[in-house]
């Protein structure tokens, strides 16, 4: 696998600003251990909740957060970081005012969360829509949900972004092993919280079965696919 850039697609490293790390230091080791296992690229994803936040309000804390992980890690060697969020789908999202300052930073991408309730039929029109909108809609740890309530989404043109721990395991789950084969997924990630110690040692296991089962092809390409500025 040398030669890759990894990229860690979906973390929460940012101190502060969500449920994630709770502080800079706790932002400091998660990069430690991302580095300590090759880790190259992380995108900070911390959640937003369109019923409980507003986007001025989400950017400010998420870019303060940054601003003082920003400053404490100029110093040491660390992953770059791109800025982003990981967006609960609602209905209507697609109306949501400002929904494009959501997205990755450099990009059109939307790291789109589904709940964890009954699935909407609505969400699929809320995907079509913010497609035909310009968006490229990236499925959070598509892994967690029914399989049925995904190939509806990925009907509409979304794609997945995996777990890690998804593809770490004794086996992978067929259906998973059938999207990646089909190109439906583009992008791996730890969905690191806190310093967990096995959070990139499940990484690797997925990058080492992906590879095995010459399956690395969309860890490659979304080093080059997603125009992504890291700072």
């Amino acid at each position: 696998m040398s030669g890759i850039d990894i990229i860690d697609f979906h973390s929460h490293i940012l101190p502060s600003a969500d449920h994630g790390s709770s502080s800079v230091e706790t932002s400091l080791l998660q990069l430690e251990l991302a580095e300590r296992h090759s880790v190259g690229r992380i995108v900070a994803t911390p959640h937003f909740y369109p019923d409980r936040h507003d986007i001025e309000s989400f950017l400010n804390r998420r870019n303060a957060a940054w601003d003082a992980l920003r400053e404490a890690s100029d110093s040491v060697k660390r992953p770059k970081i791109a800025l982003g969020a990981e967006v609960l789908i609602c209905d209507g999202i697609e109306r949501l005012e400002g929904l494009e300052r959501l997205c990755i930073q450099g990009t059109n991408v939307l790291l789109l969360e589904l709940p964890f309730a009954v699935f909407k039929t609505e969400y699929r029109d809320s995907v079509s829509r913010l497609i035909k909108n310009g968006f490229q809609v990236v499925l959070a740890h598509a892994d967690r949900y029914d399989p049925a309530d995904i190939e509806l989404l990925l009907e509409r043109g979304a794609k997945i972004q995996l777990n890690a721990d998804s593809l770490s395991g004794f086996s992978v789950r067929s259906h998973i092993k059938d999207w990646v084969l089909r190109g439906e997924v583009v992008a791996l990630g730890s969905d690191i919280h806190s310093v967990d110690k096995k959070a990139y040692k499940r990484f690797d296991k997925a990058l080492s079965r992906l590879d095995k089962l010459s399956m690395l092809d969309f860890v490659k390409r979304a080093s080059d696919d997603f125009k992504i500025v890291f700072q």
